[in-house]
């Protein structure tokens, strides 16, 4: 019987990263290993797992294992400063979209229609939409209009919390327990609402955390890069440039906040904008291989 730690010792000896084929695996996952909603974006993940220190990417032959430092149940924030610097994530959002678009373009096309859950109508849509607000996001940093704290984000935890409260309030009509989600739904909206009123105080409060998480991540990286030197993981001119990034964007945060806003109100819309971009043509190209096996069919039925 062959688990899955059999092949982590590694991991306490110096290795980044493990990566194990799922077919050397002879017994599942345990309930050990909790699914993780939110994690940096990686290439071909389709789930995510945490045990203590532990974190398991799952890909489609594989399961790729590292160790974080810091548990983010037991030490959230000292996770997020040391192992999921702000700057990474970035960094890291990017090279997936990037190489997710790439190799795309590698699939051949009927497995690629098969593999499809969205019709090309809904694609192109979705593509418009985020291509949509991408533009928004592109004139709220070039104008440095404040809606996007005082009425866009507000709207939106406003709007989720209604979705909540009218889920709760479904639920109760099939006789489900639903409770929940109509007091969490309130509290939402209730939140909202503050934000709108008190749009300043939050906008501080963001700036804050921000600052702590560049200036705490700096910190970390850079005191890596002087003691450990050439024995760090991610390798020493990565470490570097998180540390340097973090503390500049650190500086904007205290100095001018303002551009620090710009900069990061920017790069959402990049993300946003290279995403609805791939949504759009991705539906097109949906839309032409639908024609022409629609064609190919037609042809065959005639013959």
């Amino acid at each position: 019987m062959s688990d899955i730690y059999e092949y982590l010792s590694a991991l306490h000896q110096g290795i980044w990263e493990v990566v194990i084929p799922k077919d050397l695996l002879t017994v599942p996952l345990g309930p050990e290993w909790k699914f993780s909603p939110i994690n940096v974006p990686s290439q071909e993940t389709i789930a995510s797992y945490r045990n203590g220190q532990y974190h398991l990417h799952e890909t489609k032959d594989e399961y790729r294992v590292h160790l974080d430092r810091y548990d983010p149940e037991k030490n959230p924030i000292l996770h997020l400063i040391d192992d999921a610097p702000l700057v990474l994530m970035i960094l890291e959002t990017l090279q997936t979209i990037y190489m997710t678009a790439r190799d795309a373009k590698k699939n051949p096309v009927p497995d690629f229609i098969k593999d499809q859950r969205l019709t090309w109508e809904f694609r192109i849509l979705l593509g418009v939409i985020m291509l949509s607000i991408s533009g928004i996001l592109v004139m709220i940093a070039l104008n440095q209009d404040n809606r996007l704290f005082s009425i866009l984000l507000p709207s939106i935890v406003f709007l989720t919390g209604a979705l909540i409260l009218a889920h709760g309030f479904f639920m109760g009509k099939r006789k489900e327990h639903s409770k929940k989600d109509i007091v969490n739904g309130f509290l939402i909206m209730i939140g909202g609402i503050i934000m709108a009123l008190l749009w300043e105080l939050y906008l501080l409060i963001i700036l804050l955390i921000l600052a702590i998480w560049f200036f705490g991540s700096a910190y970390v990286s850079l005191k890596r890069v002087i003691k450990d030197k050439k024995e760090i993981p991610q390798g020493l001119w990565l470490s570097l440039a998180m540390g340097v990034g973090s503390l500049l964007f650190g500086a904007l945060t205290i100095f001018v906040p303002d551009i620090l806003l710009e900069i990061l109100v920017g790069i959402m819309a990049v993300i946003v904008g290279i995403i609805g971009f791939g949504f759009l043509l991705d539906g097109y190209g949906l839309r032409n291989a639908e024609h022409l096996i629609q064609e190919q069919t037609e042809t065959k039925t005639i013959a």
